[in-house]
Formats: C-alpha cells, structure tokens, sequence
C-alpha cells in the first residue's frame, strides 16, 4: 500500500498516483467507484475484465444438481 496526496487541479479534486503504481501509458480513461469511505480507481476497459479475472473459482459450487420435474399448471 502507498501513500499520496489529494490536490485541487481547477474546481475538481485529483489524486497523485505514485510512480511505482502508475498504470501503463496505453491507460488513458479510470473509473472511481464510491464504496462508502474509500474510493476505488480503476482502468475504464479492465474494470470487469480484472473482477472476473481475480474471483476465485467456488469448487463447493455443484456444477450440476438435481431438480424436480417440471409442473403442469393451468395457462394464464
């Protein structure tokens, strides 16, 4: 974890993102996700791709279960 500094860069509020945490030079456009009292940056084109690349996988999850057989009921 690093420490930096809020500033005002005109009326909007900025952060300084460290060098050792800056994001490549491809990454042009973030996404600031409020959860509660923290702020959560992230690249706008790798937002869902690296949630779901770092879920773990559930293995206690079945992959099939049993169901009961489907009901006949009345139409509407």
């Amino acid at each position: 974890m690093a420490r930096t500094k809020l500033f005002k860069n005109n009326q909007s509020q900025a952060v300084r993102i460290p060098k050792a945490l800056e994001w490549p030079d491809g990454v042009k456009e973030v996404e600031v996700i409020q959860d509660g009292q923290s702020r959560i940056i992230s690249p706008v084109d790798l937002v869902w791709d690296s949630w779901f690349a770092d879920s773990p996988e559930d293995t206690n999850y079945p992959a099939e279960r049993d169901q009961p057989a489907e009901q006949e009921r009345p139409p509407l």
